[in-house]
């Protein structure tokens, strides 16, 4: 395979596991989520002030804090895709999210038992890695950019988690 046949295959791979991911997100299918993060990746926000060490930590605390939420969509669009090498890549990622519920834990979004009711926009900055064969997320920092409270109306057709239909 030629040098720019691997890195298009590359960049296509790395795309799709941001879509993944956000597929992951959007239908609380954290099996799937496992399968995105390399074991020691780092998840983190800064000007959320969150920071998760391990992927399993990250993926247990979104699998408690969305337990009570109606509505959590994430749309990740523009993938901008660097190969550092063959095995690494820098990423940044467009992402919206639209999250309506209810707070479960306690924290930056609030106190446990509040309404959750934003529309936010940012900015994935991530760390990917081949490992094994597959592309996985070895570090993601999130960059909110706007988060519009109280912006999320409509009504529920389906609730979370949202399995694929047989």
């Amino acid at each position: 395979m030629s040098d720019d046949a691997r890195a298009w295959e590359d960049r296509d791979a790395i795309q799709q596991l941001i879509y993944r991911y956000s597929d992951a997100v959007t239908r609380a299918d954290f099996e799937q989520m496992a399968t995105v993060f390399a074991a020691d990746a780092v998840w983190e926000s800064p000007i959320l002030g969150v920071h998760f060490a391990t992927a399993r930590e990250f993926i247990d605390f979104q699998s408690e804090a969305s337990t009570s939420l109606d509505v959590l969509i994430q749309t990740a669009s523009g993938p901008v895709v660097e190969l550092l090498g063959p095995d690494r890549a820098a990423v940044t990622t467009n992402i919206r999210e639209i999250i309506r519920g209810t707070i479960t834990v306690c924290g930056e979004w609030g106190p446990a038992g509040s309404e959750n009711n934003v529309d936010q926009y940012g900015i994935y900055f991530d760390e990917v890695n081949k490992i094994d064969g597959a592309w996985k997320f070895t570090r993601r920092v999130f960059v909110p950019i706007l988060i519009a409270s109280g912006a999320v109306v409509g009504d529920i057709t389906s609730s979370r988690a949202i399995s694929r239909p047989a």
